[in-house]
């Protein structure tokens, strides 16, 4: 087998493809099979990714076959345990994915012709030679008898690489010849290898009939906000847990549960709540639809406005401090900074509730409104 052929036979590219497929549409793979039926299949997937990429990686950088019988050999034995890494792998994927009870490619005789052992299908035969040459070349089990590897020899035949004797431990018994065909081989991987394309569509199809099915469970709507926030983080969980929204709808709760206690500031944040509206509405029709893309009424303000500039540091840690679980003894002096760059006129007061503070910021940095 010239190395250079096996370098134009198969492209990380598949499985890369398949892998952004896995990690798509809001981890939703990761979200359904990290407890599948009390099992973390989701462990599974990853091992078979992994594997999948090393193993194609390893088969497109081979190196060329030594004149040496004994190294090109051992080089052969590491071609074919990637094939078969493939090869498990994608068993494996179709268990998951399409279904736990059978084995793709089951009873096909279509990679190798001039089998010694007629019975076996082409996942058999492989692991057949996979054993000869080199996996546990001297304990072959085959017909309820034992045979062993002979050393193996460079093929006769053309289209051959290799060949081994196959003895047999009973007295007489004559010897079976097998030989190895790169054809053939590339055959057996090209097969297993394009069957993640089969997977890949399976894998669409169980998200399209998870959006479908979800996108006709009407969302309740409620006239009041906060309330209509409760049922859309509720809703948000179930339907794709996406990050991104669910931090939208948090922020939003932290400001719509916020009261105001200055009546200087209660028009500012009446109007500033209302503006929110449209936001609300549209990550409603987004879950409904389940259609997770940018939201363009999203409440993240500017930070192009010179007081943004001005505190960037104090507000990235601000929001580091609120949105964690840990106490900044500098909390103090980023509020102080705060009240002095807008001279008081939202009065940030370290004995204010969280979801005040954030709000007030909110506001701050919206002053526009």
């Amino acid at each position: 087998m010239s190395v250079s052929e096996m370098k134009n036979v198969v492209s990380d590219e598949k499985i890369t493809e398949f892998r952004e497929l896995v990690n798509s549409n809001s981890s939703f793979i990761f979200n359904t099979y990290k407890d599948k039926n009390g099992k973390n299949h989701w462990n599974l997937i990853c091992s078979c990714m992994d594997w999948l990429t090393v193993s194609i990686r390893h088969l497109m950088n081979a190196s060329a076959l030594d004149k040496n019988i004994d190294v090109r050999v051992m080089q052969m034995f590491s071609l074919i345990s990637s094939i078969d890494l493939v090869s498990e792998s994608i068993i494996q994927l179709h268990r998951v994915f399409i279904n736990p009870c059978t084995v793709p490619f089951a009873g096909e005789k279509m990679c190798f012709a001039d089998r010694i052992f007629s019975n076996e299908d082409d996942n058999s035969y492989f692991k057949t030679i996979r054993a000869s040459f080199g996996a546990h070349p001297v304990n072959l089990n085959q017909s309820n008898s034992k045979r062993f590897a002979s050393w193996p020899f460079d093929s006769h035949l053309n289209n051959g690489e290799l060949t081994v004797h196959l003895y047999s431990n009973e007295v007489n018994e004559p010897d079976l010849v097998m030989n190895l065909n790169s054809n053939e081989l590339i055959a057996f991987l090209n097969t297993r290898y394009n069957y993640l394309d089969v997977i890949s569509d399976k894998i669409k199809s169980i998200y399209s009939e998870f959006q479908h099915n979800l996108s006709k469970q009407r969302i309740q709507t409620s006239i009041e906000p906060i309330e209509q926030l409760h049922i859309l983080r509720a809703e948000s969980k179930k339907r794709l847990d996406n990050d991104y929204y669910n931090s939208e709808i948090d922020d939003l709760i932290m400001i719509f549960e916020a009261e105001i206690s200055q009546p200087e500031l209660e028009p500012l944040a009446a109007k500033y709540k209302k503006s929110l509206e449209p936001l609300i509405e549209e990550i409603k029709s987004n879950l409904q639809e389940m259609k997770i893309t940018d939201l363009v009424n999203s409440n993240s303000p500017s930070n192009s406005s010179e007081l943004s500039r001005r505190l960037s540091y104090e507000i990235g840690k601000f929001y580091t401090w609120i949105y964690g679980e840990n106490y900044d003894p500098l909390i103090h002096y980023y509020l102080e900074r705060f009240n002095n760059e807008t001279n008081f006129k939202f009065n940030f007061n370290i004995n204010d509730s969280c979801n005040l503070l954030f709000l007030k910021l909110m506001l701050m940095l919206n002053a526009s409104l």
